[in-house]
């Protein structure tokens, strides 16, 4: 009975010890309630949903232009003005006046610090630890609007004052005693101007959160090529490469790439997802997101949801769940795990069941999902393509075939198989037959994404070449009807022509927006 009782008391043990062994120290989740102002009982339920999958780390972006979110009591004005904007939805209020108000006029809101530490205290208890950001130099259009002595323009707060640090160590004073995470983060990140003061400026304010005990965290933009800054943690958005240098100087890197880790895309087909920043992130590619091995400096991984288009709780929860879901298996398992998608996918729809039925979280049905753009072939005579415009660096798709391999783009603009086009002439190219042919029509497969500027084109012109130096138009036609019809859409537009040459020149050019024109393929038949 005694040998019995051990066999299972160790069983149970080891079930613990499996339960509670995770790849990362860090498994985090970012909510800006900067943007959109979250009521508190809502963090509440995200709190109860990371605790039961694992998630340990959240995130707060506290502090933006769009408003300032935590109770400072030695810098009133912070709340009593930056809080508070003239319009709710923050496209609106971007777009327009960009003011700012009061409590009994204005949209918003603020923590109080006792509700904080009330939620610091239940997050503790359910194995959470809330890491506050507090932006710095950039981001900071509220502050400056309380304190304008502050300013260095109207966006960035000035590093060469002395009241710029006076101010953010009365603030990260209250900050670190409403908080007592390891971790305080200072932003750090787009900085337009004042470019050649920020290292150092970054080096004042984290003597300030040296000196309150704390270790600092910045966005990658705040690192630098000095071994001495070392002891700042990156958190890794734009280029997962960074990643590497990052720890090759001696940095703890966490990571959240933007193509993998930001919950603001459509989860599924985009056209009829809520609106968001554009893009397409379904919970696969973020459960099969690349290792950037960087080794032992890699504190682990995080999801940001940005609410520059959530204006709501539940259009909030939509949007991180379930794949906040990925990224706890990823801090589970780690990047350098064989990583089994069907078993994955199986325990995500459990997942969005408990979310649904036992939080009462809104979370994407997944067993609902559409998926991928279906990939459309068509016949076309095969060419070659000359660029009278390059496309963007950033978006050259596998390169000069990637308008040439018959078959339409997925949901995503930067998947590989579309090209991007910024500029007043758009996308300008030259398709050569070979020999001479009988053509009756040119299609070309487009995308609009209206959040990051992508728009259908609103004039084609289609010319024609004997000897591919002196081309003649014989079509332009105007799409200005599908320009303004949808947020997001994709068109495979087609132009019939009767005509034998061997090269046809296609211009697809912007409208009155201007932004981007993105193409994935051309057929000619």
């Amino acid at each position: 009975m005694k040998k019995l009782f051990a066999t299972i008391i160790l069983s149970f043990c080891s079930i613990i010890t499996f339960a509670q062994d995770y790849a990362y120290e860090w498994r985090g989740i970012m909510i800006d309630v900067s943007r959109h102002f979250l009521p508190i009982e809502y963090l509440y339920k995200e709190i109860d949903a990371m605790e039961h999958f694992g998630l340990n780390r959240l995130h707060l972006h506290l502090t933006d232009a769009a408003g300032w979110r935590l109770e400072i009591k030695s810098r009133p004005r912070l709340t009593s003005v930056g809080a508070w904007r003239t319009e709710w939805n923050w496209k609106t209020w971007w777009n327009g006046d960009r003011g700012y108000s009061d409590a009994e006029h204005g949209k918003g809101g603020f923590y109080t610090q006792e509700e904080m530490k009330q939620l610091v205290d239940y997050a503790s208890k359910h194995g959470v630890e809330i890491i506050p950001e507090i932006e710095f130099p950039a981001h900071s259009e509220e502050v400056i609007a309380a304190y304008p002595e502050v300013g260095f323009n109207h966006a960035e707060l000035d590093m060469q004052k002395s009241t710029t640090y006076s101010l953010m160590r009365d603030v990260l004073t209250e900050v670190a005693n409403i908080f007592p995470s390891k971790y305080l983060h200072l932003g750090g990140d787009e900085a337009a101007t004042q470019r050649e003061l920020q290292p150092e400026g970054m080096r004042l304010v984290k003597q300030i959160v040296d000196s309150l005990g704390r270790k600092m965290i910045v966005w990658d933009e705040a690192l630098t090529d000095e071994p001495s800054d070392s002891d700042m943690v990156i958190m890794v958005w734009r280029n997962p490469d960074t990643a590497k240098k990052a720890a090759a100087l001696g940095h703890d890197v966490i990571l959240c790439p933007g193509r993998y880790c930001y919950l603001d895309k459509a989860q599924d087909a985009p056209m009829y997802e809520p609106e968001g920043a554009g893009g397409y992130l379904p919970i696969d590619s973020i459960f099969m997101m690349p290792n950037p091995q960087v080794g032992s400096h890699l504190l682990g991984v995080q999801a940001n949801i940005w609410t520059e288009h959530v204006p709501t709780p539940q259009h909030l929860e939509y949007m991180l769940w379930p794949r906040a879901f990925a990224i706890a298996e990823i801090g589970r398992l780690g990047l350098t795990s064989d990583r089994n998608l069907r078993y994955f996918r199986k325990k995500a729809l459990k997942a969005t069941e408990y979310l649904h039925n036992t939080l009462s979280i809104n979370a994407f049905q997944l067993k609902n999902e559409r998926g991928q753009r279906p990939q459309q072939k068509y016949k076309s005579y095969s060419f070659s393509i000359n660029y009278n415009t390059s496309p963007h660096p950033a978006y050259q798709g596998v390169g000069s075939t990637t308008l040439l391999n018959h078959k339409t783009g997925g949901w995503s603009n930067n998947d590989g198989s579309w090209q991007g086009f910024i500029g007043r002439q758009g996308m300008d190219v030259t398709l050569d037959l070979g020999k001479q042919k009988d053509i009756t029509q040119v299609s070309a497969d487009f995308m609009q994404s209206v959040a990051p500027d992508i728009f259908f084109p609103y004039t084609i012109i289609i010319s024609t070449s004997e000897d591919g130096t002196t081309f003649h138009p014989i079509l332009t036609h105007s799409h200005a009807e599908i320009y303004a019809a949808r947020n997001e859409d994709y068109a495979l537009l087609t132009w019939p022509i009767a005509v034998r040459t061997r090269y046809v020149r296609l211009q697809a050019l912007p409208g009155p927006k201007q932004g981007w024109v993105f193409c994935s393929e051309i057929f000619i038949k």
